[in-house]
């Protein structure tokens, strides 16, 4: 039996706002690892990632939980998470690509169903396909479970962002199954990430200075700009007297190309984002100042 993959996942678009009405529904966003999942009906699993390369060696505990899942040849939708007993929590040991331990605190989270029985449901509105999703999954397991389904968007945007999870996402019940971002029918809206950051090194431009090496968690989490002139004055005097080395064990080939002056005293800085991405990177980061500071 066919049941040809989507080239992407459907993905929902970052909007600041939250659509209200009685046509839209509102889940959860779960801090973690999107991945698509085809079941062929005898106890075969496949896994895929949001670019749907195959990641069944990545996660072998997720195709053992749903190796006994008997629901016929299905297409699943849902991401994989890490939940720490207070919230979800996108930790690169246990969800990076590269990770390499059996982890049986993996959780599997479901939300919507692209296939049943075989049948190609994506040109169904999304309010069936999640019903049919959640007849097939009528009870919650610890480490299994479909996502809730609200219908009064802002309260739980004010309930996540009390317990500081992650966001929700807006969803048209109407919506057919729409590949990429290139639609009007899904909306995630986001708790923005306030970090301080260890400044580890200058990165220059010309050979001037450009913008700042950000290390948090002792990793490296890319780089921010936006820094005023007499903050670019003070920075020249000081990576000239505290050279240092790099402190990662390695660096993407962007960033070995790079003009960076290393410290060897870094320094804090307080740092907002939209995000972190799948690969660890603040996105979009903006500088708003220096010293330690609460984070949220």
């Amino acid at each position: 039996m066919s049941m040809l993959l989507p080239s992407v996942p459907m993905a929902p678009v970052t909007s600041p706002d939250i659509p209200v009405g009685p046509d839209w529904g509102y889940q959860i966003k779960w801090d973690g690892v999107r991945t698509p999942v085809r079941l062929d009906g005898r106890n075969g699993v496949e896994l895929f990632s949001k670019r749907m390369e195959p990641r069944n060696g990545t996660f072998p505990e997720i195709v053992d939980l749903l190796k006994p899942i008997n629901i016929g040849a299905s297409v699943l939708d849902g991401e994989i998470a890490y939940f720490d007993g207070t919230r979800p929590n996108f930790q690169r040991v246990r969800l990076g690509v590269r990770k390499r331990k059996y982890d049986e605190s993996l959780i599997y989270v479901m939300f919507d169903l692209l296939y049943d029985d075989g049948e190609d449901i994506r040109s169904l509105p999304f309010k069936e396909r999640y019903a049919r999703l959640a007849a097939k999954f009528p009870n919650k397991e610890p480490r299994l479970f479909v996502s809730d389904l609200f219908y009064d968007g802002p309260a739980l945007w004010n309930w996540v962002n009390d317990r500081e999870w992650e966001g929700i996402i807006s969803k048209h019940l109407d919506s057919p199954y729409v590949e990429g971002k290139k639609h009007n029918h899904w909306f995630k809206k986001r708790k923005e990430v306030r970090i301080v950051a260890d400044v580890v090194g200058v990165k220059l431009k010309d050979k001037k200075v450009s913008s700042l090496v950000l290390r948090y968690e002792d990793r490296y989490i890319g780089h921010v700009s936006g820094l005023d002139n007499a903050s670019k004055q003070v920075l020249e005097q000081f990576m000239r007297t505290h050279r240092g080395s790099c402190p990662f064990p390695e660096l993407s080939a962007g960033m070995k190309k790079s003009d960076v002056i290393w410290l060897s005293v870094p320094f804090p800085c307080r740092v907002t984002a939209l995000e972190f991405t799948d690969t660890g990177l603040l996105r979009q980061p903006k500088l708003i100042g220096f010293g330690g500071g609460d984070e949220s």
